[in-house]
């Protein structure tokens, strides 16, 4: 398990720049390069869809190959050892899932080009799967066609417009301010001027804290040192939930579900759990307003906001408010995390971060909005992050039409991962870069700035 050492001078960056991730401990940190593919290109010749290269004629037992490989926590070395492999396209099926594969910008360029007006995601089916047993409705990160469109249009409006984005920044600089004051006691009660921890558990109650109070409006204390069991409850929830959607990537939930097994049942409890929590909140917030309907300036939060303009159903808000929660603690986390490794490889860069940080405190008058504004270092930091570890190791689209990549016929319908394992490709998460970028309030804190150290990474 990887582990963080913090001493109070680290501490001081920190408060400064509060925004930072680590490393998986089980990867790298460098993405070795591509080789070209053994298959070279004809221009004059488009070969049939079952001449592309890969793993897929058989599946189950790429499966085993992949459970033995301990896939879940490599897919990124397998990803990179296929290419190496087969080549900048290759095909694979891991269970049922199945999917083409591919490296070059050039070629996921053609592949965005023929997603057509609606684009198709690969759905998580055990996400799916839930909604479907529970008579739920899905939410925006799992719709297709005109239903997708019109929710997606309401909530760019209402979360990722940058109009609107000056209204979170309150809400995350309280919970950046209270990460530092936490990290600071942690420090002094150690009686080393130090504090050692596995930093990824801090900075996953960090995310949950500051997503939850951007969406539901409310706290929910995760960074004291008394948690309340509700909010531990909904901690352990989200946790469940991410451990068992991973197996149903490549197991048929409905296959787990008739047998009973155990984690079909513990990912319903942990969906359960988490929309109980958005029940709980909107009850709170139709309370607050027929107690107070004139709203005291306050921003009340995403969903407050969607259920006051009255655009949507009660049903469609709570599903897109709990999806969106699901997609943005832990990549915002692991980012953070990341961010705060390169930077403890680079204190040089710690150093330009926080001049610049300072400089546009003094410039903008502590405006925080305008603060944003004026830091492309530090927004530049958190892209190379992104680009050198991605939250997500692909994206993935459902062609509509037949297209050609190199100079391999792929029929509609059929699916595509352009890997992010790749230089030029930057567009990751989207719901994920307006959090990791409203995060930048966090880190700004007028009362701790003060001579930065780097920090420490240890093992």
């Amino acid at each position: 398990m990887a582990r963080w050492s913090l001493s109070g001078r680290s501490v001081q960056f920190l408060s400064t720049l509060k925004e930072l991730p680590q490393a998986r401990s089980n990867h790298t940190g460098s993405v070795p390069a591509v080789k070209e593919s053994l298959y070279p290109r004809d221009n004059s010749t488009v070969r049939p869809f079952n001449e592309i290269p890969g793993l897929w004629k058989n599946s189950l037992a790429n499966l085993y190959t992949f459970w033995r490989m301990d896939g879940f926590r490599n897919i990124h070395r397998i990803m990179v050892h296929n290419f190496n492999t087969f080549g900048p396209i290759y095909r694979e099926k891991i269970g049922h899932y199945e999917s083409v594969n591919i490296i070059r910008p050039e070629d996921a360029a053609i592949l965005f080009k023929a997603e057509g007006h609606y684009p198709k995601r690969l759905r998580v089916e055990a996400w799916t799967s839930y909604r479907d047993y529970r008579n739920r409705k899905y939410g925006v990160l799992l719709k297709d066609g005109e239903d997708w469109k019109h929710n997606r249009i309401i909530l760019n409006r209402e979360v990722i417009s940058p109009k609107v984005q000056g209204n979170f920044v309150p809400l995350l600089d309280e919970v950046g301010q209270d990460f530092v004051a936490r990290v600071y006691k942690k420090i002094e009660r150690s009686g080393k001027n130090e504090w050692t921890t596995d930093l990824s558990h801090e900075l996953f109650k960090y995310a949950l804290e500051s997503v939850s109070v951007v969406l539901y409006g409310e706290r929910l204390g995760l960074l004291l040192d008394y948690i309340d069991p509700d909010a531990q409850h909904f901690i352990d929830c989200i946790t469940l939930m991410f451990k068992t959607t991973s197996p149903m990537l490549y197991l048929p939930p409905a296959l787990l579900r008739c047998l009973g097994a155990k984690i079909w049942k513990d990912h319903i409890d942990a969906w359960d759990g988490i929309f109980n929590q958005a029940d709980i909140c909107i009850q709170n917030i139709y309370r607050q307003l027929r107690k107070a309907p004139e709203a005291d300036g306050k921003y009340p939060g995403v969903l407050a906001s969607l259920l006051m303009l009255d655009k949507l159903s009660i049903e469609d808000i709570k599903a897109s408010i709990t999806e969106l929660m699901a997609g943005g603690v832990d990549t915002t986390s692991i980012t953070l995390l990341w961010t705060l490794y390169e930077l403890a490889r680079h204190p040089d860069l710690q150093e330009e971060i926080r001049a610049e940080i300072l400089a546009a405190l003094v410039a903008s008058k502590g405006d925080m909005v305008q603060m944003l504004k004026m830091v492309p270092l530090l927004k530049g930091a958190l892209k190379e992050t992104l680009r050198l570890h991605p939250v997500a190791v692909s994206l993935q689209r459902y062609i509509t039409e037949d297209i050609v990549i190199q100079n391999y016929h792929i029929p509609a319908g059929v699916s595509l991962s352009p890997s992010l394992m790749t230089t030029l490709i930057l567009y990751i998460l989207y719901f994920t870069l307006f959090f990791i970028f409203g995060l930048f309030a966090c880190v700004l804190s007028q009362s701790d700035i003060s001579t930065a150290g780097s920090l420490r990474y240890g093992s």
